[in-house]
């Protein structure tokens, strides 16, 4: 049995890096939200890329990840393909901290889709003792706001996103400020 805890995912929502499949064997990286409730773990997923593939093939990893740039890349664009690598068929991102593959059980609605998630393999690749840094926090939660600018375009998200911005530039470091760069770069296109 895999002991969630030891990848940082307990009770509460962990953000993470979920990375999926196509059919025709393209990999997908979006962020997404883990669940914790009562020991199980699921996800609530939009339509999207990532819902489609994981109908399609119901695998996904978790990528547990420390690198502010990427964590907006997968947001805001496509990762290049080789940033992945794959383990049994499943793509998991190369620089990460580490990674849990699952089965998915999926409870497909209208808008959104409740995603049960099953462990079944893991490897943790770095071990990382971090202090809480607010920068990075700020870029995951500007993070949040610009995708949900991305599809209704209101300004109230660009203000959420520019208090963030704030914080960043304030207790963030080189990396925390260059993924905010590049997140109003994709959102200004």
């Amino acid at each position: 049995m895999i002991d969630l805890e030891e990848f940082g995912i307990q009770e509460g929502i962990s953000e993470i890096i979920f990375t999926s499949m196509s059919i025709e064997g393209i990999p997908n990286a979006a962020p997404i939200g883990l669940h914790m409730k009562n020991g199980r773990l699921f996800a609530m997923i939009y339509k999207s890329k990532t819902l489609e593939n994981i109908i399609e093939k119901p695998t996904a990893a978790a990528n547990i990840v420390d690198d502010p740039v990427l964590f907006v890349q997968s947001a805001l664009s496509d990762i290049e393909p080789q940033k992945f690598e794959f383990v049994e068929g499943t793509p998991v991102l190369k620089r990460v901290l580490g990674w849990i593959i699952f089965d998915c059980r999926i409870k497909k609605g209208e808008n959104i889709s409740v995603v049960e998630l099953l462990a079944v393999r893991s490897k943790i690749l770095q071990r990382k003792i971090k202090p809480i840094n607010r920068g990075f926090n700020a870029v995951i939660e500007a993070t949040v706001h610009a995708t949900r600018y991305v599809v209704l375009k209101e300004q109230k998200y660009l203000d959420y996103i520019d208090q963030y911005n704030t914080i960043v530039q304030k207790c963030g470091g080189p990396g925390e400020k260059e993924a905010m760069k590049l997140l109003y770069d994709l959102i200004r296109l």
